[in-house]
C-alpha cells in the first residue's frame, strides 16, 4: 500500500507569541542619587557642592568671650554628562509590509533597544566599584565569610552612614552559594529570629540586599593587592555612594529617560524605501562619596 504523506497540504504555524530572551533586573538607578532634573533644561555638567566636617569644640574664654573662627575647606563634585550611546535598526518598506501585523514587531524592537542602553547605563554605575579609593574588605583569593560581611557594616556605621539607607548589591552567586551557606543568617534558633526573615532576598542585618546579575568581577590586583584568581565587586553602598544623571535630549518618546525616534533611512545614494529606527541615551556616572560604599570581594567559584 502507498504511504500517503499529504505534505503540501500541512500547513506550517507560526505562533502569535514571541519567545523573548530573558533581561536581568536593572536595579543600580533605582537606588543610586538620580541628578537628572538638574539638567532638565540644558547643560552637560552639574557641580555638586559639599560640606566639609571641618567645624570642632573650642574653649572660649570666660572673660573675654574670645572664640577662634574655623578654616572652612568646601569642595564640590562634578558630575558630567559625558556619555551618549545608542542602537539602530533599519526596516524596508518591502519587510515592513510582509511582517505580520499582529507581532507589532516594531514596538517590539524598540522595547529591546530601550532595555539595551537602560543596561548598559546601570553597568555603567555598578563599574564605579572598581575604583581604588573605596575602602575593601574580603580579597580576590577567599570565598566571602560571614565575618567579612559584619566588617563592612562596622566600618560603614563608624563612619556615621545611617545603615537604613544602605543596600547590599550582591552577585547571585555570592548570594546563594556564600550567604545562604551561612548558617546563622537562616538558622533561628541561633538569634531567635533569622537575620533573612523569609529564607531568600530580602535583608541581612536589617539592611536590603539587591541581587544582580551585574556585578563586576576585577582579574588585577588593583582591588585588594593580591595576583590572585577574578573577584566579584559586591556592594554595600549607601545611596549617596555613586550618583548619575541622564541627560535632556528632545524627543517625543521616551522609556525610562531612553528616547525612541524612526525617520526615513537614507544613504549617500539619497533616501532608501526604509525606516529607521533608533534609541539613545545620553548620560553621566560619578563616584560622588567613596567613604559611603564598601566594595565586598568574593572568589569566583
Amino acid at each position: 500500500m502507498a504511504t500517503q504523506t499529504f505534505k503540501i497540504f500541512t500547513p506550517t504555524i507560526w505562533s502569535p507569541r514571541i519567545n523573548y530572551w530573558l533581561r536581568k533586573k536593572l536595579e543600580a538607578a533605582k537606588f543610586f542619587s538620580d541628578y537628572s532634573d538638574e539638567v532638565a533644561g540644558g547643560g552637560d555638567t552639574i557641580n555638586i557642592p559639599s560640606i566639609g566636617d571641618g567645624f570642632s569644640a573650642s574653649t572660649i574664654s570666660v572673660t573675654t568671650g574670645s572664640i577662634t573662627g574655623a578654616n572652612i575647606s568646601d569642595t564640590k563634585s562634578a558630575l558630567s554628562v559625558n556619555t551618549w550611546v545608542g542602537n539602530a535598526l533599519v526596516i524596508s518598506d518591502f519587510q515592513k509590509a510582509q511582517v505580520q501585523k499582529n507581532y507589532r514587531l516594531q514596538e517590539e524592537y524598540m522595547q529591546a533597544q530601550a532595555y539595551a542602553l537602560a543596561k548598559n547605563l546601570d553597568s555603567a554605575i555598578i563599574r564605579l566599584a572598581a575604583s581604588t579609593t573605596i575602602t575593601t574588605v574580603g580579597n580576590s583569593s577567599t570565598a566571602l565569610l560571614a565575618t567579612t560581611i559584619e566588617k563592612a557594616i562596622s566600618i560603614l556605621t563608624s563612619r556615621g552612614v545611617p545603615t537604613n539607607e544602605c543596600a547590599f548589591f550582591l552577585h547571585p552567586k555570592t548570594y546563594w552559594k556564600r550567604v545562604m551557606n551561612v548558617s546563622k543568617f537562616y538558622d533561628a534558633s541561633q538569634f531567635g529570629k533569622p537575620t533573612l526573615p523569609t529564607g531568600v532576598i530580602d535583608y541581612l542585618y536589617g539592611i536590603p540586599v539587591v541581587v544582580t546579575g551585574q556585578i563586576t568581577t576585577t582579574t588585577y590586583a588593583g582591588d585588594d593587592g593580591l595576583q590572585a584568581a577574578n573577584a566579584r565587586r559586591n556592594l554595600l553602598a549607601h545611596k549617596t555612594a555613586f550618583a548619575y544623571a541622564i541627560g535632556n535630549i528632545p524627543g517625543q518618546q521616551f522609556i525610562d529617560g531612553i528616547r525612541l525616534t524612526e525617520a526615513r533611512n537614507s544613504s549617500s545614494t539619497g533616501a532608501d524605501l526604509a525606516t529607521k529606527v533608533m534609541a539613545d541615551v545620553a548620560y553621566g556616572v560619578l563616584l560622588l562619596n567613596a567613604s559611603r560604599v564598601i566594595k565586598i570581594l568574593d572568589k569566583v567559584a
